[in-house]
Parts: structure tokens; sequence; C-alpha cells
């Protein structure tokens, strides 16, 4: 089961507000604004799971970016992070 980064658009406040109230989701509410009169934005974490349930709902989902590939790129750029603490190389 993958997990993502994503977009949630409602047409309405409440139905913003349920997705922590009532769902329950891992949802980032200092993004969530008003697009425009019936358009709302918020970002959260989502399983595949929640995403189907959500879009059954009417809920629009946008997927900015999977939670694995993010990991496996933040991985890269930290030197000696796949080794284990007995086998760097740099220490003297």
């Amino acid at each position: 089961m993958g997990h993502y980064i994503v977009r949630i658009h409602a047409s309405t406040w409440d139905l913003l507000r349920d997705l922590q109230r009532l769902h329950d989701l891992d949802v980032f509410s200092k993004t969530a604004k008003q697009l425009d009169d019936y358009l709302f934005e918020i970002h959260g974490l989502l399983s595949d799971e929640q995403i189907e349930n959500l879009s059954k709902k009417g809920y629009q989902i946008e997927i900015i970016a999977n939670t694995a590939e993010v990991a496996k790129e933040r991985r890269k750029g930290v030197p000696g992070l796949s080794l284990s603490p007995g086998d760097r190389s740099d220490r003297k």
C-alpha cells in the first residue's frame, strides 16, 4: 500500500473540516485555503485506500508525491545513511 502527499479539493469549508474531524485523516491544517466561492483545498498524507474512499465521497484528490520516492531521494543526499555505524570508512 502506497502513501502520498496530496491536495484535496472540496466544494465547502465544512467538507474540508470533516476530513480531520470525521475521517481522522492526516491533513496539514495550515495549508487549508479557499480558492474561490465553491472550491476549498488542503494538503495531506493519504494511503491508496483513503484516496479511493474520499474520491467516492466526492472529494477531488491530486497526488503531489509518492512518499516512498521522496524518502529515497532524501536518502541520496545524506552521506553514509545506508551504512551501519561500524562500516563508516571516514572514521579515523
